[in-house]
């Protein structure tokens, strides 16, 4: 019997919880908050970023398309929300 891992719908409630899971998506947001940051201070686009983090966590290019594109979304909503927290 799978293991009760919070309120699960769709295709998540059908797979059977496994730890490695919970570890997987700690990695995959560690990897992301580096994407982020190396957005912000070293100004990469999303292909140059791809690139560095196939190189430096050696993930394939699905995974690193993937982390490029919510980091950037990520970094995106963060210049939107300072620039409200200025206005106010």
């Amino acid at each position: 019997m799978a293991k009760s891992h919070g309120s699960l719908t769709g295709i998540e409630a059908k797979i059977e919880y496994h730890p490695a899971f919970e570890e997987l998506g700690a990695l995959y947001e560690s990897w992301k908050r580096s994407a982020v940051n190396w957005m912000q201070t070293e100004k990469l686009s999303e292909s140059e970023l791809e690139k560095r983090l196939m190189k430096q966590f050696n993930i394939q290019w699905a995974w690193a398309d993937s982390i490029a594109t919510e980091a950037r979304t990520c970094l995106n909503q963060l210049k939107t929300a300072k620039k409200t927290i200025i206005l106010n």
